[in-house]
């Protein structure tokens, strides 16, 4: 009785949770390129970027041109949130999505390159949306149609890997609790 009981509670547990595929690969990169104009307030792309390199869990994006879908960024007076950019290739999607509080840096004056750091969540088909890092920079001054390069970092949060030791830990005791028993 208290073995099926048992079997019920975990087999409705299996049920009652969602399916997770995993977080991105810490490590994993992609790097995109192109065209942007910038003015002091914000930076806007004029067509689509290209992929450029992808590593890692990325990888399965591959390589492509004019593939990547920009939205305007905000500089000033802060960094705006959202969605930066989304990626589709070889029906594989990818997205990043800045959280508040991304840092922009003028370098060299004004007018000069911007540079913005910031923290987001990152997607990618077949995986859960992971924590990562960007790294935005444009190339050249204000106002101008220049060329930007952007790198991000997948860094799987915390959460994950506790869930994960959380249940081994159940498991060990299971193991040690059957240990006792016999």
């Amino acid at each position: 009785m208290k073995k099926a009981l048992l079997g019920a509670v975990a087999a409705l547990a299996l049920a009652a949770s969602p399916a997770l595929a995993g977080p991105i690969a810490a490590g994993s990169t992609l790097s995109i390129a192109g065209a942007n104009n910038v003015s002091p307030t914000q930076i806007t792309f004029p067509s689509a970027g290209s992929l450029l390199v992808s590593t890692g869990d990325f990888g399965s994006l591959g390589t492509c041109f004019g593939c990547v879908n920009l939205s305007t960024i905000t500089i000033s007076p802060t960094v705006s949130s959202g969605q930066v950019f989304s990626i589709s290739n070889a029906g594989i999607t990818s997205t990043f999505t800045l959280d508040p509080g991304a840092n922009a840096v003028m370098v060299g004056g004004s007018p000069g390159a911007i540079n913005i750091l910031g923290t987001g969540t990152a997607t990618l088909t077949g995986y859960d949306p992971t924590q990562g890092n960007l790294s935005f920079s444009t190339q050249g001054g204000i106002p101008q149609t220049v060329t930007f390069s952007a790198t991000v970092t997948a860094v799987p949060e915390p959460a994950s890997l506790a869930l994960f030791g959380a249940g081994l830990l159940g498991l060990g005791l299971v193991r040690r609790a059957r240990a006792k028993k016999a």
